[in-house]
Protein backbone atom coordinates (compact mmCIF):
# COMPACT_ATOMS: atom_id res chain seq x y z
CA UNK A 1 0.00 0.00 0.00
CA UNK A 2 1.41 3.39 -0.91
CA UNK A 3 2.48 5.64 1.63
CA UNK A 4 1.69 8.65 -0.01
CA UNK A 5 -2.00 10.00 -0.29
CA UNK A 6 -3.86 10.65 -4.22
CA UNK A 7 -2.79 13.97 -4.36
CA UNK A 8 1.09 13.55 -3.93
CA UNK A 9 0.95 10.88 -6.53
CA UNK A 10 1.05 13.65 -9.02
CA UNK A 11 3.90 14.44 -11.09
CA UNK A 12 6.60 17.19 -9.88
CA UNK A 13 6.06 18.76 -13.14
CA UNK A 14 1.79 19.17 -12.65
CA UNK A 15 2.80 20.01 -8.86
CA UNK A 16 5.45 22.91 -9.87
CA UNK A 17 2.82 24.49 -11.50
CA UNK A 18 0.49 24.36 -8.79
CA UNK A 19 2.97 25.61 -6.41
CA UNK A 20 3.61 28.48 -9.00
CA UNK A 21 0.23 30.06 -8.28
CA UNK A 22 1.27 29.88 -4.92
CA UNK A 23 3.96 31.81 -5.09
CA UNK A 24 3.64 36.16 -4.27
CA UNK A 25 6.01 38.97 -4.24
CA UNK A 26 7.60 39.26 -1.13
CA UNK A 27 6.02 41.71 1.11
CA UNK A 28 8.85 44.38 0.65
CA UNK A 29 8.63 45.25 -2.76
CA UNK A 30 4.90 46.33 -2.25
CA UNK A 31 5.95 48.39 0.78
CA UNK A 32 9.63 50.06 -0.58
CA UNK A 33 7.88 53.32 -0.82
CA UNK A 34 6.66 53.28 2.95
CA UNK A 35 8.54 54.40 6.01
CA UNK A 36 11.15 52.31 6.68
CA UNK A 37 10.34 49.54 9.39
CA UNK A 38 11.47 46.36 10.74
CA UNK A 39 7.91 44.73 9.89
CA UNK A 40 8.97 45.37 6.04
CA UNK A 41 9.44 41.69 5.97
CA UNK A 42 5.85 40.75 7.64
CA UNK A 43 3.32 38.80 5.66
CA UNK A 44 -0.25 37.80 6.65
CA UNK A 45 0.23 35.17 3.34
CA UNK A 46 1.86 31.86 4.62
CA UNK A 47 0.58 29.43 1.85
CA UNK A 48 3.64 27.85 0.87
CA UNK A 49 5.02 27.31 4.29
CA UNK A 50 1.79 25.73 5.34
CA UNK A 51 2.30 23.31 2.20
CA UNK A 52 5.47 22.89 3.43
CA UNK A 53 4.30 21.56 6.63
CA UNK A 54 1.45 18.95 5.08
CA UNK A 55 4.47 16.37 4.37
CA UNK A 56 8.30 15.36 3.57
CA UNK A 57 7.26 15.69 0.38
CA UNK A 58 5.73 18.28 -0.01
CA UNK A 59 8.45 20.03 2.30
CA UNK A 60 11.08 18.94 -0.24
CA UNK A 61 8.95 20.45 -3.13
CA UNK A 62 8.35 23.65 -1.37
CA UNK A 63 11.46 24.47 0.72
CA UNK A 64 13.72 26.13 -2.23
CA UNK A 65 10.86 28.46 -2.85
CA UNK A 66 10.46 29.24 1.14
CA UNK A 67 14.14 31.15 1.00
CA UNK A 68 14.18 32.65 -2.61
CA UNK A 69 13.57 35.57 -0.49
CA UNK A 70 15.44 35.47 2.92
CA UNK A 71 15.98 37.74 5.61
CA UNK A 72 18.76 37.64 7.83
CA UNK A 73 19.80 39.26 10.43
CA UNK A 74 24.03 39.66 10.92
CA UNK A 75 24.26 38.34 14.54
CA UNK A 76 22.92 34.63 13.21
CA UNK A 77 24.85 34.32 10.52
CA UNK A 78 27.05 31.50 10.88
CA UNK A 79 23.91 29.50 12.07
CA UNK A 80 22.11 30.96 8.57
CA UNK A 81 25.36 29.64 6.84
CA UNK A 82 25.39 26.50 8.12
CA UNK A 83 21.74 25.69 7.75
CA UNK A 84 22.10 27.24 3.86
CA UNK A 85 24.76 25.18 2.88
CA UNK A 86 24.49 22.12 4.57
CA UNK A 87 20.55 22.05 3.20
CA UNK A 88 21.71 23.10 -0.49
CA UNK A 89 19.45 26.16 -0.47
CA UNK A 90 22.45 28.72 -1.20
CA UNK A 91 21.83 28.57 -4.87
CA UNK A 92 18.03 29.38 -4.82
CA UNK A 93 18.52 32.88 -2.84
CA UNK A 94 17.47 35.57 -5.33
CA UNK A 95 16.85 38.06 -3.21
CA UNK A 96 18.41 39.14 0.82
CA UNK A 97 17.42 41.66 3.12
CA UNK A 98 19.85 42.34 5.98
CA UNK A 99 17.67 43.69 8.97
CA UNK A 100 19.45 45.69 11.80
CA UNK A 101 17.20 48.10 14.09
CA UNK A 102 18.56 51.06 16.13
CA UNK A 103 19.28 48.93 19.25
CA UNK A 104 20.41 46.00 17.67
CA UNK A 105 23.48 44.60 18.67
CA UNK A 106 24.29 44.13 14.40
CA UNK A 107 24.51 48.14 14.64
CA UNK A 108 28.14 47.78 15.64
CA UNK A 109 28.61 44.51 13.28
CA UNK A 110 31.81 44.58 11.08
CA UNK A 111 30.91 47.01 8.20
CA UNK A 112 32.42 44.48 5.73
CA UNK A 113 30.14 41.77 6.90
CA UNK A 114 28.84 41.36 3.42
CA UNK A 115 32.25 39.43 2.34
CA UNK A 116 31.51 36.65 4.23
CA UNK A 117 27.75 36.44 3.14
CA UNK A 118 28.74 36.66 -0.67
CA UNK A 119 30.78 34.53 -0.46
CA UNK A 120 28.32 31.87 -0.50
CA UNK A 121 25.24 33.39 -1.63
CA UNK A 122 24.67 35.24 -5.33
CA UNK A 123 21.79 37.02 -5.15
CA UNK A 124 20.42 39.42 -7.74
CA UNK A 125 18.69 41.32 -4.92
CA UNK A 126 19.61 43.21 -1.63
CA UNK A 127 18.50 45.15 0.47
CA UNK A 128 19.76 46.56 3.92
CA UNK A 129 17.38 48.12 6.50
CA UNK A 130 19.14 49.93 8.82
CA UNK A 131 20.15 52.93 10.77
CA UNK A 132 21.83 55.77 8.17
CA UNK A 133 25.50 55.40 9.77
CA UNK A 134 25.28 51.38 9.45
CA UNK A 135 24.20 52.00 5.17
CA UNK A 136 27.36 54.63 5.08
CA UNK A 137 29.64 52.23 6.68
CA UNK A 138 28.61 49.14 4.49
CA UNK A 139 29.19 51.14 1.17
CA UNK A 140 32.09 52.66 2.73
CA UNK A 141 30.68 56.13 1.76
CA UNK A 142 30.52 57.34 6.41
CA UNK A 143 27.96 60.24 6.27
CA UNK A 144 28.11 63.54 8.97
CA UNK A 145 25.61 62.36 11.38
CA UNK A 146 25.81 65.77 13.05
CA UNK A 147 22.05 67.13 12.85
CA UNK A 148 20.84 63.21 13.17
CA UNK A 149 18.93 64.66 16.66
CA UNK A 150 17.01 66.84 14.48
CA UNK A 151 15.92 64.60 12.21
CA UNK A 152 15.13 61.38 14.57
CA UNK A 153 15.59 58.92 11.39
CA UNK A 154 15.88 55.37 12.98
CA UNK A 155 15.23 53.76 9.58
CA UNK A 156 16.69 54.19 5.86
CA UNK A 157 16.45 51.30 3.03
CA UNK A 158 19.44 50.86 0.29
CA UNK A 159 18.41 48.54 -1.99
CA UNK A 160 20.37 47.36 -4.68
CA UNK A 161 19.55 45.23 -7.83
CA UNK A 162 21.65 43.64 -10.91
CA UNK A 163 20.37 42.09 -14.10
CA UNK A 164 21.77 38.88 -13.82
CA UNK A 165 23.76 36.05 -11.60
CA UNK A 166 27.10 34.45 -12.02
CA UNK A 167 26.84 30.98 -13.75
CA UNK A 168 26.05 28.56 -10.93
CA UNK A 169 29.43 26.60 -12.79
CA UNK A 170 31.49 29.54 -11.82
CA UNK A 171 33.55 30.51 -8.57
CA UNK A 172 31.70 32.91 -6.76
CA UNK A 173 34.42 36.33 -7.02
CA UNK A 174 36.40 36.90 -3.84
CA UNK A 175 35.86 40.02 -2.27
CA UNK A 176 38.83 40.23 0.53
CA UNK A 177 40.29 43.45 -1.16
CA UNK A 178 36.67 45.11 -1.91
CA UNK A 179 35.50 47.82 0.22
CA UNK A 180 32.58 48.52 -0.76
CA UNK A 181 29.16 46.60 -1.24
CA UNK A 182 28.58 49.34 -4.46
CA UNK A 183 31.54 47.46 -5.66
CA UNK A 184 30.88 43.69 -4.62
CA UNK A 185 28.38 43.02 -7.38
CA UNK A 186 27.95 44.83 -10.41
CA UNK A 187 24.48 46.89 -9.69
CA UNK A 188 22.74 47.96 -12.33
CA UNK A 189 19.21 49.77 -10.33
CA UNK A 190 19.08 51.11 -6.61
CA UNK A 191 16.38 52.84 -4.46
CA UNK A 192 17.25 54.67 -1.65
CA UNK A 193 14.65 55.33 0.59
CA UNK A 194 15.56 58.48 3.10
CA UNK A 195 12.57 58.34 5.52
CA UNK A 196 11.00 61.54 6.88
CA UNK A 197 12.85 64.78 7.87
CA UNK A 198 9.16 66.16 9.09
CA UNK A 199 10.61 66.70 12.73
CA UNK A 200 13.46 68.55 11.66
CA UNK A 201 10.74 71.56 10.58
CA UNK A 202 10.26 71.81 13.76
CA UNK A 203 13.35 73.33 14.83
CA UNK A 204 14.47 77.08 13.75
CA UNK A 205 16.43 77.56 10.82
CA UNK A 206 15.37 73.94 9.98
CA UNK A 207 16.87 74.63 6.12
CA UNK A 208 20.31 74.95 7.71
CA UNK A 209 20.01 71.28 9.40
CA UNK A 210 21.86 68.44 6.99
CA UNK A 211 20.11 64.83 6.50
CA UNK A 212 22.20 61.85 7.98
CA UNK A 213 22.37 60.22 4.23
CA UNK A 214 24.88 58.67 1.79
CA UNK A 215 23.04 61.10 -0.94
CA UNK A 216 24.42 63.94 0.73
CA UNK A 217 27.67 62.32 0.67
CA UNK A 218 27.22 61.09 -3.02
CA UNK A 219 26.22 64.75 -4.06
CA UNK A 220 28.91 66.80 -2.47
CA UNK A 221 32.15 67.56 -4.26
CA UNK A 222 35.42 67.15 -2.13
CA UNK A 223 38.07 69.39 -2.63
CA UNK A 224 38.50 73.03 -4.18
CA UNK A 225 37.75 72.58 -7.88
CA UNK A 226 34.18 71.71 -9.13
CA UNK A 227 35.26 68.79 -11.03
CA UNK A 228 37.37 67.20 -7.94
CA UNK A 229 36.16 63.39 -7.95
CA UNK A 230 34.45 62.29 -4.68
CA UNK A 231 36.51 60.74 -2.23
CA UNK A 232 34.97 57.87 -0.69
CA UNK A 233 34.81 55.29 -2.09
CA UNK A 234 36.77 56.21 -4.81
CA UNK A 235 35.52 54.70 -7.95
CA UNK A 236 32.25 56.10 -6.97
CA UNK A 237 31.52 58.05 -9.90
CA UNK A 238 32.29 55.10 -12.02
CA UNK A 239 30.25 53.09 -9.75
CA UNK A 240 26.82 55.20 -10.20
CA UNK A 241 27.68 55.76 -14.17
CA UNK A 242 26.77 52.20 -14.77
CA UNK A 243 23.16 52.40 -13.32
CA UNK A 244 20.45 52.38 -15.20
CA UNK A 245 17.46 53.23 -12.88
CA UNK A 246 17.74 55.40 -9.41
CA UNK A 247 14.85 55.56 -7.37
CA UNK A 248 14.58 58.46 -4.59
CA UNK A 249 11.82 58.25 -2.08
CA UNK A 250 11.73 60.46 1.19
CA UNK A 251 9.13 62.14 3.08
CA UNK A 252 9.22 66.02 2.49
CA UNK A 253 13.07 66.53 2.22
CA UNK A 254 14.59 70.22 1.94
CA UNK A 255 14.66 71.55 -1.38
CA UNK A 256 18.55 72.52 -0.87
CA UNK A 257 18.93 68.85 0.09
CA UNK A 258 17.13 67.72 -2.79
CA UNK A 259 19.73 69.49 -5.06
CA UNK A 260 22.47 67.36 -3.64
CA UNK A 261 20.41 64.41 -4.68
CA UNK A 262 20.27 66.01 -8.06
CA UNK A 263 24.13 66.16 -8.27
CA UNK A 264 24.46 62.80 -7.38
CA UNK A 265 22.25 61.64 -9.68
CA UNK A 266 23.55 63.61 -12.94
CA UNK A 267 26.59 61.51 -11.84
CA UNK A 268 24.34 58.46 -12.96
CA UNK A 269 25.69 59.15 -16.89
CA UNK A 270 23.45 55.80 -17.95
CA UNK A 271 20.72 56.23 -16.27
CA UNK A 272 17.57 55.65 -18.58
CA UNK A 273 15.03 55.54 -15.21
CA UNK A 274 14.70 58.35 -13.20
CA UNK A 275 11.65 57.93 -9.94
CA UNK A 276 10.79 60.02 -7.15
CA UNK A 277 8.37 60.21 -4.41
CA UNK A 278 8.46 62.93 -2.10
CA UNK A 279 5.47 63.20 -0.29
CA UNK A 280 3.93 60.57 2.68
CA UNK A 281 2.55 57.44 0.81
CA UNK A 282 -1.85 57.45 0.65
CA UNK A 283 -1.76 55.64 4.53
CA UNK A 284 0.92 57.29 6.02
CA UNK A 285 -0.07 60.39 8.51
CA UNK A 286 3.02 61.49 9.71
CA UNK A 287 2.10 65.03 8.42
CA UNK A 288 -1.24 65.12 10.91
CA UNK A 289 1.38 64.22 13.27
CA UNK A 290 4.16 65.92 13.20
CA UNK A 291 1.44 69.25 12.94
CA UNK A 292 1.05 69.08 16.87
CA UNK A 293 4.66 70.68 17.12
CA UNK A 294 6.34 74.26 16.50
CA UNK A 295 6.03 73.93 12.34
CA UNK A 296 4.29 76.04 10.03
CA UNK A 297 2.68 73.44 8.37
CA UNK A 298 3.27 75.48 4.89
CA UNK A 299 6.79 74.93 5.03
CA UNK A 300 6.80 71.11 4.01
CA UNK A 301 4.99 71.84 0.48
CA UNK A 302 6.61 74.70 -0.24
CA UNK A 303 9.58 72.90 -0.08
CA UNK A 304 7.88 70.07 -2.12
CA UNK A 305 7.29 72.58 -4.66
CA UNK A 306 10.21 74.09 -4.77
CA UNK A 307 11.96 70.12 -5.39
CA UNK A 308 10.01 69.36 -8.24
CA UNK A 309 11.20 72.80 -10.46
CA UNK A 310 14.57 71.36 -9.23
CA UNK A 311 13.87 68.00 -10.57
CA UNK A 312 12.58 69.46 -14.06
CA UNK A 313 15.31 70.81 -14.42
CA UNK A 314 17.69 68.21 -13.79
CA UNK A 315 15.78 65.31 -16.18
CA UNK A 316 15.52 68.17 -18.84
CA UNK A 317 19.77 67.73 -18.72
CA UNK A 318 20.05 64.38 -18.55
CA UNK A 319 19.98 62.87 -22.47
CA UNK A 320 20.20 59.51 -21.48
CA UNK A 321 17.19 59.45 -19.31
CA UNK A 322 14.45 58.00 -21.05
CA UNK A 323 11.50 57.85 -18.69
CA UNK A 324 10.79 59.71 -15.39
CA UNK A 325 8.26 58.85 -12.86
CA UNK A 326 6.70 60.74 -9.95
CA UNK A 327 4.97 58.91 -7.08
CA UNK A 328 3.52 61.97 -5.85
CA UNK A 329 0.61 62.71 -7.67
CA UNK A 330 -1.96 61.13 -5.34
CA UNK A 331 -1.83 64.27 -3.43
CA UNK A 332 -4.74 66.35 -4.78
CA UNK A 333 -4.06 69.46 -2.85
CA UNK A 334 -0.60 69.58 -4.98
CA UNK A 335 -1.16 67.81 -8.13
CA UNK A 336 -1.72 70.71 -10.06
CA UNK A 337 1.13 72.58 -8.84
CA UNK A 338 3.39 69.60 -9.50
CA UNK A 339 2.02 69.47 -13.16
CA UNK A 340 2.49 73.44 -13.82
CA UNK A 341 5.93 72.83 -12.42
CA UNK A 342 7.20 69.89 -14.36
CA UNK A 343 4.91 70.46 -17.70
CA UNK A 344 6.46 74.49 -17.65
CA UNK A 345 10.31 72.65 -17.74
CA UNK A 346 9.89 69.08 -19.66
CA UNK A 347 6.76 69.68 -21.46
CA UNK A 348 8.15 71.24 -24.45
CA UNK A 349 11.01 68.99 -24.52
CA UNK A 350 10.07 65.84 -26.00
CA UNK A 351 8.60 64.13 -23.04
CA UNK A 352 4.92 62.98 -22.73
CA UNK A 353 2.84 62.30 -19.76
CA UNK A 354 0.43 58.86 -19.47
CA UNK A 355 -1.72 60.48 -17.31
CA UNK A 356 -0.67 58.85 -14.19
CA UNK A 357 2.78 60.05 -13.04
CA UNK A 358 5.03 58.90 -16.13
CA UNK A 359 7.00 60.82 -18.31
CA UNK A 360 8.55 59.09 -21.29
CA UNK A 361 10.70 60.97 -24.07
CA UNK A 362 9.51 60.41 -26.97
Amino acid sequence: MSAFSPVELLPNELWDQIIGYLETEPPSARRLHHAPSLQLTESPTKDLKHLSQCSSGFLQLVRPLLFTHARLELHDEPDFHSFMTKADLTRHVTSIIIAVGEDSPDHRADPFWWRQVLCYLDPAHIMVLAPPTFIGETIGSPIMDGHSWAFDIPLQILDMKRQCRFDSSHKLPDLKSCTSLLRARPWTSITFNESSSLKAYNHYEYFLSCVPSILREWGIMRGEGHNMPLQRPKDLPLLLHGLSTFSYTAVFPFYNHVQIVLDAVLRMGSLKRLDVQLAPDRNNHVTEIEQRGSMDANDPWMELATSYSLIGFTVRQMGNLKEFRSGDLHVEAVRDDLLANLNDVIGDGGWVHDGRGIWKRN
